[in-house]
């Protein structure tokens, strides 16, 4: 199949197969990238599925489909809307063979009915709660890489950087292999294939605390930021850019050593050991100040 459009100004063709991870500011920012997501499916003939607890389902049907007409019956059927926390805790509870199962008849279902591609798009402030199974998440964010492979199919998981911990959100970048930012799609530079995801057999609580909803701390995601100079504030962006310490080197006619010295003093400031919870942190930094 050839490549795509995710209706995203900016962004160019993705290919099928593809499991996203959308990282934004506020449901404005949420709803400008879902709304064009799904429009663009209806567009092309696709099967829409939207997972979605903070917006009605009426509501998101009406302002993805548009308004009575004579493509109205034929658009309205390409769209499937459900509340995320029955999609994803239909017992009460998160269970990971569940959730495969419900995506894999939800693409078997889509090509049943004559459609050549299922868009799926789950917003995932669902987990906020700390319902049971919550902890299993991310070894389903990691295991559905491989089955989505061989989809017909592009799948967006929407996290809120206003409403996710940093330590959360390393965890989503260990296990989606593209990020849609600012958009821009990157090939994530963190994502660890499921063979090598290290959080796998792990309990979530050995890797990080019990997820709960905050914003920002007053004066940006770390009381550390401020004391970062202009020099490590470019390092920064570029570390969250996905290039190397030589390619930043390279950038800020700096030396390897001058690079290895900047992180070094980041780390120290900000109380972090690595790459990715320095990019959840610059993510986080330019959320709250957007």
């Amino acid at each position: 199949m050839k490549g795509l459009s995710l209706g995203i100004p900016g962004v160019g063709d993705v290919r099928p197969g593809t499991h996203y991870c959308a990282l934004y500011s506020g449901p404005e920012e949420r709803d400008r990238l879902l709304y064009a997501f799904l429009q663009e499916g209806l567009r092309q003939g696709d099967k829409c599925l939207c997972l979605i607890d903070d917006v009605e389902p009426g509501l998101v049907r009406d302002l993805a489909v548009g308004q009575a007409g004579p493509e109205y019956s034929r658009r309205s059927a390409q769209l499937d809307v459900e509340r995320a926390s029955d999609a994803y805790l239909p017992s009460g509870e998160f269970r990971v063979d569940d959730m495969m199962r419900f995506l894999a008849e939800s693409a078997d279902a889509a090509t049943d009915d004559g459609f050549d591609l299922l868009r799926a798009a789950g917003e995932m402030s669902w987990v906020l709660t700390g319902p049971p199974g919550w902890d299993d998440l991310f070894r389903y964010e990691s295991a559905i890489n491989h089955v989505v492979e061989e989809m017909p199919a592009i799948l967006v998981c929407l996290y809120d950087l206003q409403k996710f911990g940093a330590d959360m959100l390393v965890e989503v970048l260990y296990t989606h292999p593209k990020v849609l930012v600012d958009r821009t799609v990157i090939e994530n530079p963190h994502y660890l294939p499921p063979t090598e995801y290290p959080a796998a057999g792990l309990a979530a609580t050995d890797r990080y605390p019990m997820v709960r909803a905050s914003a920002p701390a007053e004066g940006g995601a770390h009381q550390g930021w401020a004391s970062l100079t202009d020099g490590e504030l470019r390092v920064v962006t570029l570390v969250a850019e996905g290039m190397s310490n030589r390619s930043i080197a390279d950038e800020l006619y700096l030396s390897r050593h001058t690079i290895d010295a900047h992180l070094k003093h980041i780390y120290l400031k900000l109380d972090i050991h690595s790459r990715v919870e320095l990019t959840v942190l610059a993510l986080q930094q330019r959320s709250s100040t957007g």
